[in-house]
Order: structure tokens, then C-alpha cells, then sequence
């Protein structure tokens, strides 16, 4: 692996593996130009919400739980 391209086929099985996700032999080929893709761009919003410019910034995405017959209300 390297520093440069850290997505390769065993990058991709050791992931799989941690998230005990069952990947078919043979699907490290299907998953790796996704994966550099999502990273690249993960990595370059990373690094735009990391400017100043942001900081006050807040996510609008609110997670809630659906009340249940014995909550109240939460």
C-alpha cells in the first residue's frame, strides 16, 4: 500500500474484514474505484469545512427516535 494510493485489493478485503462485510472473491476489483472516489472527495470536504470561513457551520440533520407507546414524548 502506498501513501499515495492507499486503496488496493488488500486495503479493501482488511476493511471488509474489520466491518465484517462478507465480499465475494473477486469483488475487491468492483468496490476500489468506489471507494477512491468517496475517500478523494470525503478528503476534499474535509478539508473545505476545516477553513475558518466554516467554523460556525452546523449540520441541519437532525437524528430523532420515533416516540414509542412508553416513552414521553422524547
Amino acid at each position: 500500500m502506498s501513501p499515495a494510493d492507499p486503496i488496493v485489493p488488500d486495503t479493501i478485503r482488511t476493511l471488509a474484514a474489520f466491518a465484517d462485510l462478507p465480499l465475494s472473491p473477486g469483488r475487491e476489483a468492483a468496490v476500489t474505484p468506489v471507494l477512491r472516489a468517496w475517500l478523494a472527495d470525503a478528503n476534499a470536504l474535509s478539508r473545505k469545512m476545516s477553513a475558518s470561513e466554516y467554523c460556525a457551520l452546523t449540520p441541519v440533520t437532525i437524528f430523532s427516535h420515533p416516540p414509542t407507546e412508553d416513552s414521553e414524548g422524547i
